[in-house]
């Protein structure tokens, strides 16, 4: 076949694998070899995470830091949720109390607040992906006793078209650097569905559920629309305190620490800490099993239920540990050390090979039943390694550095796709590379072949943003399939260690900061100088406007 029918056919089988988070319909995988990897792991139906007695986490004890270790923000830099919330199974719904202290750190006076109520777009199915007439039970959240604690003053709020766009006008604006209070009441539905947000199968998926402030840019509040294929949220670093009162009986794992628990006439309350992240979520089953185990000062516990297939799931949950640990240590070398104490890995039931989200991930659950054992274990295998590492890869790229998304999705899912072959380099270097690069594009006789060629399909230029993709396919195969290749490309330019060594400068610089990718070519230019030629080959096939010159 002709190079662009090839092409194009690779990237429809890479728009439907399941290195891409949140896709519909279900996606199919590769197989590969097993890598031998030890990581102590026990199983319980209802472990806490590692024991922390200490008000501060490692990462901002007063110990000598080790070499790549990654700095929280200072306190007083970041925002602060506290939350009392009840999670009501019988209702389905989450909701409470939040206190929410912040400041404006933009230039510019602040006349009104923007937040983003992502759990009300589950009222109506397509709003999140769903073929119409697909029901979701879900429900406009209800928001209420609304104060801004400079006055103690009742705020009126109002919602655009898009109900998930929240805002709150101020009888008073906050100038650049003045802190404010802001408290309210809400309630969340959850709906039944298998997806980042909702329940099935005794599993709760309890994701972007209360209204959180958006992020203020140089071209204001920023609310982009919503989708549901990959990450589409763009937030502020924040600490969370959080006392999570559920069923008694319920197994919770969630972004930060647990630092306590009380019981009450069935039911129990939890106290979470989270320093230096962008979102607080939950995921909880009275059905969870557990298996755990460490990498350095990382505790990891892996959640699963048993279901009809313990066996089965037993060998996925142990996989997605071995998997874990192996990310943890490919990516602590590549881009510096994860710098929390914890990181949760979710089987559920999810519309999408998985979700990334502060912490914590969600990986879905499914595997070929009906296939013969060897067919399911390669596929359990394959599977969990291409998940697990591009998830947690997302731990460094929105989560430790963040950008928008919805403008810029390259920045976290083209970096996210490339962290899969850094796992895959790490735990089978003795692979053929044609084994993790998938596709060889050597063949195009001439830059602009190629750039002509692929822009005929609409795969590049890959740095725009999702609405400028011709459709969800086109866009999944551009910033999930040709950037994972196009970051592969600028590896094997600048040779794999001065590569890893940029983009470790990139995270150190931007740590807990948002980013775009002026930001990222800075610091690449920094390092590579504007003149290599195979570097500008590769930005001149994949990019357009990067203020860099074409390939000679």
């Amino acid at each position: 076949m002709n190079k662009t029918i090839r092409i194009a056919a690779l990237c429809l089988a890479a728009s439907v694998m399941f290195s891409a988070a949140a896709c519909r319909p279900q996606e199919t995988a590769e197989t590969s070899d097993t890598a031998s990897a030890s990581a102590e792991s026990s199983v319980t139906k209802a472990v806490t995470s590692k024991p922390d007695e200490t008000s501060e986490t490692t990462a901002e004890s007063t110990a000598p830091k080790k070499e790549g270790a990654i700095e929280f923000k200072p306190r007083d830099q970041r925002y602060h949720y506290d939350m009392e919330l009840k999670f009501d199974t019988a209702a389905k719904n989450i909701g409470g109390h939040v206190v929410f202290d912040f400041y404006n750190d933009s230039e510019e006076a602040w006349d009104k607040l923007c937040l983003r109520d992502y759990s009300s777009l589950y009222k109506d199915p397509e709003n999140v992906g769903y073929d119409a007439g697909v029901k979701t039970n879900g429900a406009v959240t209800e928001i209420s006793n609304i104060i801004d604690g400079r006055n103690n003053a009742a705020i009126e709020m109002t919602r655009d078209q898009d109900v998930s766009v929240v805002w709150l006008p101020l009888a008073s604006a906050l100038n650049p650097g003045e802190k404010m209070t802001l408290s309210y009441d809400f309630v969340a539905a959850i709906p039944s569905v298998a997806d980042r947000y909702g329940y099935q199968d005794g599993v709760y998926n309890v994701t972007n559920f209360y209204p959180i402030l958006a992020e203020y840019t140089k071209d204001g509040w920023s609310h982009e629309r919503f989708y549901s294929a990959g990450e589409c949220f763009f937030s502020e670093i924040s600490d969370y305190d959080v006392r999570l009162t559920v069923p008694e009986e319920m197994v919770i794992l969630s972004t930060g620490l647990e630092k306590g628990e009380t019981k009450d006439s069935g039911s129990k309350t939890i106290t979470i800490h989270a320093d230096c992240v962008r979102d607080f979520v939950f995921c909880g089953s009275e059905d969870f099993v557990t298996v755990e185990g460490d990498y350095e000062d990382t505790h990891i516990r892996v959640a699963y239920t048993e279901e009809d297939h313990p066996a089965e799931y037993k060998r996925m949950a142990d996989e997605s540990l071995r998997a874990s640990v192996e990310s943890l240590k490919a990516f602590n070398s590549a881009f510096g050390i994860y710098p929390y104490e914890d990181l949760e890995v979710i089987l559920a039931p999810i519309d999408a090979g998985g979700m990334e989200y502060p912490n914590l991930v969600i990986i879905c659950k499914d595997y070929p039943v009906d296939s013969s054992e060897e067919d399911i274990e390669s596929y359990i295998v394959s599977r969990v390694e291409t998940v697990v590492s591009h998830e947690i890869g997302h731990q460094w790229f929105m989560g430790i550095v963040g950008s928008n998304s919805g403008l810029q999705p390259w920045l976290d899912e083209s970096f996210a796709s490339y962290t899969e072959y850094v796992y895959s380099c790490s735990a089978h270097p003795d692979w053929n590379d044609d084994l993790r690069r998938v596709a060889n594009f050597d063949d195009y006789e001439s830059d602009e072949e190629f750039r002509r060629s692929m822009a005929e399909t609409g795969y590049v230029p890959i740095n725009r943003s999702f609405y400028d993709f011709p459709n969800r396919s086109v866009y999944t195969a551009g910033v999930y399939f040709f950037g994972k290749e196009m970051m592969i490309d600028m590896e094997d330019a600048l040779g794999r260690e001065e590569f890893y060594k940029i983009i470790r400068d990139y995270v150190k610089q931007y740590a807990f900061k948002n980013a775009d990718q002026t930001d990222f070519f800075k610091v690449l230019y920094e390092h590579a100088g504007t003149d290599n030629k195979k570097l500008n080959s590769v930005t001149y096939r994949y990019l357009d406007d990067i203020g860099q010159p074409p390939a000679a």
